[in-house]
């Protein structure tokens, strides 16, 4: 930032102690060159008159004062015009004023253009001097001029040079000349006040800036030295540019800029391909022993000002603890989920089992009436084909489901669901409304989704079991890329409690069942990969829509023309 601002400073002219300081350098090679031009010229064409060895010579001891000056600045600072302090800026400005005054002198105060030489030590106080002390340098030079002019006009002085005696003065020439003269230093001090105010406001607020950056720049690294994070930067070539501590902590080594980053961790090279794009990684590396340490984190772009992609930066953290919690957490969950499964198998089992004991004692004493003895019998038959019911569904819905399944004809497989549900006694009276389906093609398991439409129904037959006007009803919507299949009822409905337990085993709420209906219906949807969504309020009735995708034309052909 500091060479930054000093960059800037130096376009606008603002001194520092390596620019050349103006009035040193000016007087220095003015001097020199008037005394090289006025040896070279021949004697009849270069100027003279009365006072030139004095002209000369002041003009020599000038110069030698000039690189007197320049030669302590240069063993002083290393630099040849190194600004002074403020006593020898005024003492510089002073002695231009003077070789000005003397070089008007000498070639003629009433030449018009040596006037305009009286600008020059206002031009060089703008970089050294405030406001006030520019005009006051202004005016001193104006003044001095005027005098001179006035000296010789009224031969208050002695000829010198080309500077004689006048005669008569001429009022309008001599006014004409003071106020070209005059004019053209004022109006040059006008100039250099305003680029002087204008150099300090903008000083003023380079160093505003200046500031606002260095707290921004502190903020920024406190940031990222106080993140727990590991951050990284790469350039395009995936090499190290920064690194905050907490990125070798995490790693446990130093890092070195200009690494690679493959050096340290191995997240494969997503650079080259997944340029402009967030790259997520997780990697295991090992640790002292046996022990390994897993980190996880992102890669995203860099980008400058103008949007360019300038590197990559890699954000990552310590995932071990958290993996380690994460792992007893889904033991602990998969362990209550097998207690509460075992609890509600035992409880499902228990009342069967309960009946079955005691048809056994029943059955164990002499003298039973025969009919006692047949109705134990049908008791224990109703019981044992219950608990083989639960059993079988326990089983289903322990084993590993298969998402294989066949390229289906929708329509053939919804008139098998009717035709299951018209032959079912328990369905007597009750109709199955069914509308027209779409001749459209799935991929499904055929055996898991007929019993998944059963046990929808069988739900939907138990929740209208005690409804005045009963109706359950099965339809199909199909659109471009998926099929809707709905079960719907206007039966007893359920809770929101009941509703978010709907897909727990043995959370049913119907007498009739073995409790794992809808978990199995549930689990066979997963393992297709499709959804299905669940609407139902108390007295209301329960809606059950499941979305699939449809088979695509090319892939259903050969099962059609099969069937055909």
């Amino acid at each position: 930032m500091n060479a930054m601002l000093q960059r800037t400073l130096d376009r606008l002219g603002v001194s520092d102690p390596s620019a050349p300081f103006l009035p040193l350098s000016f007087r220095l090679f003015a001097t020199f060159g008037l005394l090289i031009l006025h040896a070279a010229l021949p004697i009849d064409t270069r100027p003279s008159g009365p006072g030139e060895l004095a002209y000369l010579l002041v003009l020599l001891l000038m110069f030698a004062e000039s690189a007197w000056e320049s030669g302590r600045s240069q063993l002083a600072s290393g630099h040849l015009f190194s600004t002074p302090p403020k006593a020898w800026i005024w003492w510089n400005l002073a002695l231009d004023l003077a070789m000005v005054t003397l070089i008007i002198a000498f070639h003629g105060v009433v030449q018009e253009r040596f006037a305009t030489l009286y600008i020059f030590p206002v031009l060089a106080s703008a970089f050294y001097l405030s406001t006030v002390e520019i005009v006051w340098v202004g005016v001193a030079s104006s003044l001095t001029h005027v005098f001179l002019v006035l000296g010789f006009a009224f031969n208050l002085f002695p000829p010198f040079g080309l500077s004689g005696e006048m005669g008569e003065p001429d009022q309008g020439r001599l006014s004409y000349l003071l106020g070209i003269a005059s004019l053209q230093v004022f109006a040059a001090t006008l100039v250099v006040v305003l680029i002087r105010r204008n150099l300090d406001r903008l000083r003023t607020d380079l160093k505003d800036s200046e500031a606002a950056v260095d707290k921004l720049s502190a903020l920024h690294q406190r940031v990222v030295e106080s993140m727990s994070s590991g951050l990284i930067t790469l350039d395009l070539k995936g090499l190290i540019t920064s690194a905050n501590p907490a990125a070798e902590a995490i790693l446990g080594l130093p890092i070195t800029t200009g690494a690679p980053i493959q050096d340290l961790l191995p997240i494969g090279d997503p650079i080259p391909w997944r340029r402009g794009r967030e790259h997520r990684f997780e990697v295991v590396l090992p640790g002292p022993g046996k022990e390994r340490r897993i980190l996880g984190g992102h890669l995203a772009s860099l980008r400058d000002s103008s949007g360019i992609e300038s590197g990559q930066l890699l954000l990552f953290q310590d995932l071990t603890d958290l993996k380690a919690l994460e792992e007893r957490t889904r033991i602990s969950e998969r362990l209550a989920a097998i207690g509460q499964l075992t609890a509600g198998l035992a409880h499902e089992l228990r009342n069967p089992l309960a009946s079955i004991s005691g048809c056994v004692q029943l059955l164990g004493r002499e003298g039973s009436p025969e009919e006692v003895r047949t109705r134990v019998l049908g008791i224990l038959e109703r019981e044992t084909h219950r608990v083989g019911a639960i059993v079988s569904d326990f089983l289903d819905f322990a084993k590993v489901a298969s998402p294989n399944g066949a390229v289906l004809f929708l329509p053939k497989i919804l008139e098998e669901v009717r035709s299951s549900w018209e032959m079912d006694p328990r369905t007597v009276g009750l109709t199955l409304a069914m509308e027209p389906v779409p001749p459209v093609w799935i991929q499904a398991d055929p055996t898991g989704l007929h019993r998944a439409l059963m046990n929808l129904l069988s739900n939907a037959r138990k929740a209208v079991k005690h409804v005045p006007a009963p109706s359950v009803r099965l339809a199909c919507l199909v659109s471009e890329a998926s099929i809707r299949l709905t079960v719907s009822d206007n039966g007893c409905g359920m809770t929101p409690e009941q509703l978010d337990r709907l897909f727990v085993p043995f959370a049913g709420s119907f007498e009739e069942g073995s409790g794992l209906g809808m978990s199995l219906v549930y689990k066979f949807i997963e393992a297709m990969g499709w959804q299905i969504e669940v609407e139902s309020s108390p007295g209301q009735g329960t809606l059950v829509q499941i979305f699939l995708p449809v088979q695509r034309n090319e892939e259903a052909m050969a099962p059609q023309a099969d069937q055909s």
